[in-house]
Parts: C-alpha cells; structure tokens; sequence
C-alpha cells in the first residue's frame, strides 16, 4: 500500500505540472476564467514540487497543507466569481481569510499541522461553489469547464472528508497505520481523476486556437 501511495503521490505532481504546462500553451487566446485557473496550476505545482521536495529532505511538512488550501482557495474562488459572476463570492472570500489568519494569529503552531476547520471550511465552500456552477450550467445550457468542474466536485468530496479529519481520524490509537495510508492513498488517487478531466477538458475545448483568433 505505500508503494502505490507514494506512486499516486507521484504521479499526482506530474500530472499537475503537465497540466500547468498544457494550460499555458493556451492562456493567450482564452478566457479570464481560463487564465485564473491556469495561475491556479501553477501554484498548485509549485506548492506540489516544494512539498516533494521537503518530503526527501525532513519528515515533517504538513505545514503545507496550510499553504495548499489558502492558495487553492483564493485562485479557485477568483475562478468560480468569473464562471458564476457572483460578486458574493468575493466578500465571502475575504471573511474566511479573515477567519483563516485569526485562528493562525491565535494559536501559531496550528499552521504546523493539519487545520481540520480551515480544510472543511475551504473546501466546502468549494465544493458548494461546484454545485452552484452545475446548476447554472443546467439552467443556461453552458458546456465551458464542466469537466473541470466535475474534477473539482469530486476532489473537494473525497479531500474534504479523508483531510478535514486530519488531526483527529490520523491518530494511530483511533486507527490502523494500513486504514490511515489506505485514506491517503484514496486521496491521492482522486487528485489524479480530477487532473485527468482537467486535460480532457483543454483537449476537448482549449488547446485548438478559435479559427476567429488564426485569421
């Protein structure tokens, strides 16, 4: 089991950094939503490649956990105000960073391991985000980034729920080392399903200059 969680963790940072690579190919001619996401990856990858990177040097680096989902939120909330055009999500945004920092400001060493409210709080309003943009794609008939939504859906379910029980469900008196590596490993394995439907997503719509753009 952790040889397959340490590929998938692997495999995980080459798909992102592919990604970001693909996406960037394309960022001139796309959309602003197009271009806040593809900023998204790059983060996102330098974040992955500096957490692999410490993960070969020192045992410990859940302090980036804190980082991920405070980066993640931020560019992801800019990407859904864009496709939803809901100008809420801003002052949303910026009461939870708000929220975020306090709880940082108040007790300092909770930035060194998993923030279990920070990740559900986050995350969930993510996957919230994701659920509104399905619906209004239903509603106006809209195809743009629904693969890349669905990627999000299904990421912020299986990492809300395996990672905002970090510092409570990862304790080897309440379970096993195997169930542990087991939920990492589920996690990591839905990374790559949300990073394969964002390539599918430039294949499908994004990586081919309109015709408009090429006379």
């Amino acid at each position: 089991m952790k040889e397959l969680f340490l590929f998938l963790g692997k495999a995980g940072v080459f798909a992102v950094v592919a990604n970001t690579i693909l996406f960037f190919k394309s960022v001139t001619w796309n959309s602003r939503a197009f271009k806040i996401f593809t900023y998204y990856l790059l983060s996102i990858s330098v974040i992955q490649v500096t957490t692999y990177v410490l993960s070969e040097l020192t045992d410990y680096n859940l302090y980036m956990s804190n980082v991920y989902i405070i980066v993640q939120f931020i560019l992801l909330t800019l990407f859904y105000r864009k496709l939803l055009k809901f100008k809420a999500l801003l002052y949303i945004g910026i009461l939870v960073l708000f929220f975020l920092g306090f709880q940082y400001i108040r007790e300092p060493s909770l930035f060194l391991r998993y923030n279990s409210i920070g990740i559900a709080l986050t995350q969930g309003l993510i996957f919230f985000y994701s659920l509104l943009y399905f619906y209004s794609s239903l509603t106006k008939k809209e195809t743009e980034f629904l693969l890349i939504n669905l990627g999000v859906f299904l990421y912020m379910i299986s990492s809300t729920l395996i990672l905002a029980s970090g510092n409570l469900v990862f304790n080897f008196d309440l379970i096993s080392k195997e169930d542990y590596l087991l939920l990492l490993t589920l996690n990591n394995a839905f990374y790559i399903i949300f990073q394969l439907l964002v390539f599918a997503e430039w294949f499908k719509n994004f990586r081919k200059k309109p015709l408009s753009e090429e006379n």
